[in-house]
């Protein structure tokens, strides 16, 4: 079976990540995959290729406005001859799918991989898109019940199929006398991080540090907060990193403060490597974390609990026991092996 999975850029971020779970070992891939971005291609890219996979880079203007893209994915997909298109993130959701269909593919699926929040005419474009697919994959529970609730798809039309987690490489620790709290992730005020920073202004500790590792649109913003907030001591802004583990590895704590979070695989990194994680309750962080037990969780609209859950946490007496916990509850649930196991039997059921 020939499964062409498209989405709307092959760089840096979390669908490119899943992609890259997925293909790192090809011994457990018993079908044939070609990958395609409507958008740019990068970092994810030149991976793929690498592992010696077929991968096409549209370059498109991916606006979801440009409908010429629907044309440019239908002369893609009649050239590939795919059994199965399966789209992910909402600007290859919207053109890949009417493509497929137009296209005469027999079996097509869309992903969503976040919360989406989207307009009234948004809900509606997106509730008769989604009525072309066969499924739409949902990378949480969370991702699922507010696409029913929105009426973008009916209950029996989404399947939650949680991401794929890679293990990062365990490197050498880093010695810091300082209590540690790590950020990864864009810096976006949807992630939140300009809370995170306030509240770790407020904490009585000298022998504590943030480090920020990401980029993004709010950088700047955030920056200035910092100076603002007189914390420039203790506060490192590391711009992107390709290898996360390498402050993962030295955390003694992982922080995701996000206001909306589809998934949260960040989250799951740190947890592969035993480093406690304290992240927002909303959205499909909460379905793999139990609070005070594989980890602790917060409600990201009230400031002052994420300040008390950091002063508790840095004074807890069970991080490494926390740590193990959420280790195990993210090996059992987020391996490739399974991933693997559970997309390529859903794509044999839907395929028929």
């Amino acid at each position: 079976m020939k499964v062409l999975k498209l989405t709307t850029l092959l760089d840096f971020g979390g669908q490119e990540k899943q992609y890259l779970s997925v293909t790192e070992k090809p011994e457990l891939l018993n079908h044939q995959y070609v990958f395609a971005a409507l958008g740019f291609g990068g970092n994810a890219e030149k991976e793929l290729k690498k592992r010696g996979f077929e991968v096409y880079i549209l370059n498109r203007n991916f606006s979801i406005r440009n409908l010429s893209n629907i044309w440019a994915v239908y002369r893609l997909i009649k050239k590939i001859k795919p059994d199965v298109v399966h789209t992910a993130a909402a600007e290859a959701n919207f053109h890949g799918i009417i493509a497929a269909k137009l296209a005469g593919v027999k079996t097509i699926i869309g992903e969503e991989i976040g919360i989406p929040n989207h307009s009234g005419i948004a809900k509606r474009i997106f509730r008769w898109v989604y009525q072309l697919t066969d499924n739409v994959i949902c990378v949480s529970a969370s991702v699922k019940n507010h696409l029913v609730a929105t009426r973008e798809i009916r209950e029996e039309k989404g399947v939650v199929i949680y991401n794929p987690v890679s293990v990062p490489k365990v490197l050498p620790l880093i010695e810091n006398k300082r209590f540690r709290i790590v950020y990864i992730g864009r810096l976006e005020k949807v992630k939140n991080v300009a809370s995170l920073i306030k509240a770790f202004a407020k904490l009585s500790d000298d022998i504590i540090e943030l480090i920020l590792v990401g980029d993004g649109r709010e950088k700047e913003s955030l920056e200035n907060l910092v100076t603002d907030l007189k914390i420039s001591d203790k506060v490192y802004f590391k711009g992107f990193c390709s290898e996360p583990s390498k402050y993962l590895c030295s955390a003694d704590l992982f922080v995701l403060p996000s206001y909306s979070e589809g998934f949260g695989i960040a989250a799951v990194e740190a947890m592969f490597l035993k480093v406690p994680v304290l992240a927002t309750n909303i959205g499909g962080v909460h379905e793999f974390i139990t609070d005070g037990q594989t980890g602790w969780l917060f409600n990201p609209n009230d400031p002052e609990e994420l300040k008390k859950k950091l002063e508790e946490i840095i004074k807890s007496k069970i991080l490494k026991k926390v740590g193990w916990k959420g280790y195990e509850s993210a090996v059992n649930t987020f391996s490739i092996e399974n991933y693997v196991k559970d997309l390529e039997n859903f794509y044999l059921l839907t395929h028929g």
